[in-house]
Formats: structure tokens, C-alpha cells, sequence
């Protein structure tokens, strides 16, 4: 049986979003797009781990075609990846994917990563970012990795205060939102300074810190940890809603949610986050199959689990981010979920 997600992109076939429904270029670049990844999905639910980076990834990369075709306000062709893996001979983790963009001399098409980022709003890295880096950012996989790799900070759950009348808070001081933040080891002062240097959603959004409550540790069902609060858009629930939205995206209301770290440098969203991911992955298991198989080696290597199981998870996350991306309209970006 399909998985509702990929029931859903199936179901915008017949009818595309955005300028592929009036388009006809457009459409048709739309559905054979779709109906490639939908092969290439199936094929990288049936092989084994070393092999299944290749189709799991180019079945995204079709995918993007028909998010161009459906969103891009500019050039919406897609020709070349936008990124290469020149070093594969670094410990998995430490291998380098860098931005390699680029624009057909016309005009009319772009590198797929520029060209998908384009058309889900995003912002995509100007330089290099590491497996680990992107493999450690996402909430849904980063506790997959050893506590002996250091690959890069972690998302950090956000509990906010929920609204009613016993949030002396929100009574008092509407025009900030007072969050929880769990997960970090240190004090409340190292905590803030973290948040600022790895946290671009964070600072972007203007934080600020209770006076006196930086040392003070906030329980919450969700664990401990110390009380930020930022300006609201709004003094009110949906100016609250709003702003939690910015910080950290794809939450829902008042619900904990996660704060990812920049990955090279931005706030990578999280299907352009399993975009470079997977590129990593397909690059070293395509032109260095040893070193990828002794990667999966379950006797020697700490990481072949741990690969194992981020591949498995990708076959149900990939298409719950197409999905997302492709449904999305200008009144609702295609915001990532975080979860």
C-alpha cells in the first residue's frame, strides 16, 4: 500500500499547483517528473542499504523538477545538480558537499538546488557543508548518530508557554513569547551565546533573554531547560503563533517544536537539508562502493546502523517534504517540518 504521502502526489497529477496547472510546457515537464520519482522511490524501497542512495536521491531530484515546474517564478528548467563531492576519501561524516551553481547562458534553466530552493523559498549554502553537519540538523535522524561523533550541533525543542488564563505571562507581557528551551547542557548564559553563534532562526527573530531568569532553570513536560523569550509580531495569539512559525518552522500552535542549527551557514530547510544529505550519500556510494560498503559493515563500523536506519527513514521522509513543497501556495509557504 502507498503511504499517504505519496498518494497525495500522486493525486496532483491530474491536477498541478501553481503555473503548472495553466502551463502546458509546464504540466507536462510536471507529471513525467512525478511519474519518474515514482518509480525510482519504489526502486529504493526494494534494494538494500548499498545501493539505495542512488535511487532514493535521484528519485528527490526528479521531484524538484516538477516543484520548479509547478513553483519557480524565474528560470524553472533544471539542468545539473548545483553541488559536487570532490573529496570522498574523508571518514563519511567529514565529506564536503559543495555549491557548485550555475545558469544556462539563455537564461532559461538553473542548477537543481538553486532552482528547488527558488521555488520552495528557501535559503540553500554558498559554500560547503558536511554529511555530518546535515545529518546532525535534522530532528527526525540527528539521535541516530554515536555519541562518539561530533558532526555538529543538534535541533534543540522548543516548548512554548501555551496561552490561557493561568499564562501569567502572556497576561502580563503580550508583546514577547516565552519559550523553554530543552536539550542544551550548560547554563543559561552559554545557552544564549550558543543560540546566537548556531542558531539563524533564532537570532533572526529577534532574541531576547528574561533579565534575571538567564541561570534559571523552567520544567516542562518535555524536560528542563531555561526560559528565552522573543518579540511577538503580535500581542496576540496568532501574532504568537506567528512568530513561534519564524523561529522554528513547521510546528503546530503552541506544540513543542524544533530549533535547527544552521547547516553551512543558513537555515537550511529541511528538504534541502535531505537534498545535500542524500547527494553525499549517492556521490560516495557510486564512486566509492568499498568504502561505502565497509561504511554498512555492521562488525566494524559504528555508523552502519545508524546508515541503515537514515536511509530507511529517508524512503518515508523524502516524499512527506515533496508533498509539503508541492501543496504549497504563495499565501502558505512550503514551510519544512521540523519533526
Amino acid at each position: 500500500m502507498p503511504s499517504d504521502s505519496l498518494y497525495g502526489i500522486r493525486a496532483t497529477r491530474a491536477s498541478p499547483p501553481g503555473h503548472a496547472r495553466d502551463d502546458e510546457e509546464r504540466r507536462r515537464v510536471y507529471g513525467a517528473a512525478l511519474a519518474q520519482f515514482d518509480e525510482l522511490i519504489a526502486a529504493a524501497s526494494v534494494v538494500g542499504s548499498a545501493s539505495r542512495p542512488l535511487p532514493l536521491f535521484y528519485a528527490l531530484s526528479q521531484a524538484g523538477r516538477a516543484v520548479a515546474a509547478g513553483h519557480a517564478e524565474g528560470a524553472w528548467r533544471l539542468r545539473g545538480h548545483g553541488l559536487s563531492a570532490p573529496e570522498l576519501d574523508p571518514a563519511p561524516l567529514d565529506i564536503e558537499v559543495k555549491r557548485t551553481a550555475g545558469a544556462s547562458k539563455d537564461g532559461r534553466a538553473v542548477d537543481s538546488v538553486t532552482g528547488v530552493a527558488d521555488a520552495s523559498r528557501s535559503e540553500v549554502f554558498a559554500e560547503a557543508a558536511t554529511i555530518g553537519a546535515l545529518w546532525s540538523s535534522l530532528p527526525d535522524v540527528s539521535e541516530l548518530l554515536p555519541a562518539s561523533f561530533d558532526a555538529g550541533p543538534s535541533p534543540l525543542l522548543l516548548v512554548p508557554d501555551s496561552p490561557g488564563a493561568e499564562n501569567v505571562r502572556l497576561l502580563t507581557d503580550a508583546g514577547h513569547v516565552y519559550v523553554t528551551v530543552v536539550g542544551f547542557s550548560g547554563t543559561g548564559n552559554e545557552l544564549a551565546r550558543y543560540l546566537a553563534e548556531r542558531y539563524p532562526t533564532a537570532c533572526d527573530s529577534g532574541l531576547y533573554q528574561p533579565q534575571g531568569l538567564s541561570n534559571v532553570e523552567n520544567h516542562t513536560e518535555h524536560g528542563a531547560g531555561f526560559l528565552f523569550r522573543w518579540q511577538a509580531d503580535a500581542p496576540n495569539i496568532d501574532g504568537h503563533v506567528s512568530t513561534l512559525e519564524r523561529i522554528a518552522p513547521g510546528g503546530t500552535g503552541f506544540e513543542a517544536r524544533w530549533l535547527r542549527p544552521a547547516v553551512g551557514g543558513v537555515a537550511l530547510s529541511s528538504l534541502l537539508t535531505w537534498w545535500v544529505l542524500l547527494f553525499g550519500l549517492s556521490m560516495l556510494a557510486r564512486y566509492e562502493p568499498a568504502g561505502w560498503l565497509r561504511a554498512l559493515d555492521y562488525d566494524s563500523s559504528e555508523l552502519a546502523a545508524p546508515l541503515d536506519r537514515l536511509l530507511e527513514i529517508g524512503l518515508s521522509r523524502v516524499p512527506e517534504l515533496l508533498l509539503a513543497a508541492i501543496v504549497a501556495t504563495p499565501e502558505a509557504p512550503p514551510h519544512q517540518a521540523n519533526t
